[in-house]
């Protein structure tokens, strides 16, 4: 079955169908969720959200063929939403860290980038890191937050700068 059709079946109310666009969908939806907030408590709950705020307005979506940048807004804006709500933590382990591990000065210096990063304003952070660790352009965290390109700049920019200052400290 296409994803169209799928798309469609969800659409008229076809439970079956939503049950399998949740089964699809589900792990892409999780990693994104962890990857952004570095809880997988959290993950596991944003998603739940998520699968929600779709099921009951996706007859809202015009373009079908749209679904998939429709779907990753909703993903984004509920996670940022999240975020907004609660205090920061760490970043959690990745392949580079246990690589940094093996070289304590750089363990060091990445427990030092995580604290750093923490101490940035909420704006500055949550700027950064759809920028830096989940890769979107500026036009795209712009559209995501709902503020014009210049400000994302700024912000990332200012992100980057504060990270610079409290780095050299």
């Amino acid at each position: 079955m296409t994803e169209l059709k799928l798309i469609e079946q969800v659409r008229s109310g076809n439970e079956e169908a939503f049950a399998r666009l949740l089964k699809q969908y589900t792990p892409y939806v999780y990693r994104t969720a962890s990857v952004l907030l570095h809880d997988g408590h959290e993950a596991e709950d944003v998603a739940q959200e998520i699968f929600l705020k779709v099921y009951r307005s996706i007859n809202e979506l015009q373009d079908l063929r749209a679904f998939n940048s429709w779907f990753k807004r909703i993903i984004t804006n509920s996670c940022l939403d999240r975020l907004r709500k609660q205090k920061p933590t760490p970043v959690p382990d990745t392949e580079l860290d246990r690589i940094l591990e093996k070289n304590p000065q750089k363990s060091d210096q990445r427990l030092e980038m995580q604290e750093a990063i923490l101490q940035l304003i909420p704006e500055y952070r949550e700027a950064l890191m759809l920028r830096e660790w989940q890769g979107y352009d500026y036009q795209e965290i712009a559209n995501m937050l709902s503020i014009p390109l210049g400000t994302v700049k700024s912000r990332i920019h200012g992100a980057r700068v504060q990270l610079r200052k409290i780095l050299s400290d």
